[in-house]
């Protein structure tokens, strides 16, 4: 099942003459925007529900992306730059490592505060590659909160106090993303604020839509289920029925 069609007449439209039609995959092309009634919709509307989900997470996921690398990235750039001092791994002064690494800090920082409200917005699944991050930085924070004192005492450098600033905040922002996710996450796949089961579910699905909207979702099932009759695909007393059945119910005929 894929969403090769806007809209349910489009569907029944290019329905192949070698295919019996679907009542219910019908319908769940007509309700396509609103995955909440699709899920009450027999395996159908949830199989079409699915595939909404996937089609929206993949475009997601891409604007993710710049996210995570930077939560990943920046923190590592941040501590490597001042730990090469004391360690003798490379050789940069202080004056110019102890900046990098509170503006590395100061990234990651931003980075843990808009993905802490996007995940309480999100619903609260718990990820283990943001707990993972969310404590590495913390961790990465604390060390070089610590390693910039000593980079900046080894070189005589006067100004660090201001650039641990960033690296403190983003540590414990982290720590406190982490110690969140612990404490609130729910294992992912669980709704928190699920629908009720049944009938009950599909009825609150569909009262949160505009009633101009209904009105359309219904005209496109009936244009649909007309467009079958029309092409021999379905007896015109299997499409009166359909017609008169309450919305997001055609996959019980």
């Amino acid at each position: 099942m894929s969403l090769r069609h806007e809209t349910a007449t489009a569907w029944a439209d290019d329905l192949s003459a070698a295919v019996e039609p679907r009542l219910g995959i019908l319908e769940a092309y007509a309700l396509q925007r609103h995955p909440d009634a699709l899920q009450h919709m027999g395996e159908d509307g949830a199989g079409l529900a699915r595939v909404a989900a996937a089609k929206g997470s993949g475009m997601a996921g891409l604007w993710l992306v710049l996210p995570a690398l930077l939560a990943i990235v920046a923190p590592v750039i941040g501590f490597a730059a001042v730990v090469g001092d004391p360690a003798g791994f490379h050789r940069m002064e202080a004056s110019t490592s102890v900046p990098i690494a509170g503006v590395c800090f100061a990234i990651a920082a931003v980075v843990q505060l808009v993905a802490a409200i996007w995940w309480l917005r999100s619903g609260r699944a718990r990820h283990y590659m943001l707990f993972i991050l969310a404590f590495g930085t913390a961790v990465l924070g604390a060390a070089t909160w610590w390693v910039m004192g000593a980079a900046s005492s080894f070189d005589g450098f006067d100004g660090a106090a201001a650039w641990r600033v960033p690296v403190l905040i983003a540590s414990v922002l982290g720590a406190a993303y982490g110690v969140l996710m612990l404490a609130l996450g729910r294992p992912a796949g669980v709704d928190e604020a699920a629908a009720p089961a049944g009938g009950d579910g599909l009825h609150a699905a569909l009262a949160a839509i505009p009633g101009d909207e209904l009105r359309e979702i219904r005209a496109d099932r009936d244009a649909a289920l007309a467009r079958l009759v029309e092409r021999g695909k379905l007896s015109a007393e299997v499409a009166g029925r359909a017609a008169r059945a309450e919305l997001g119910t055609l996959h019980r005929l």
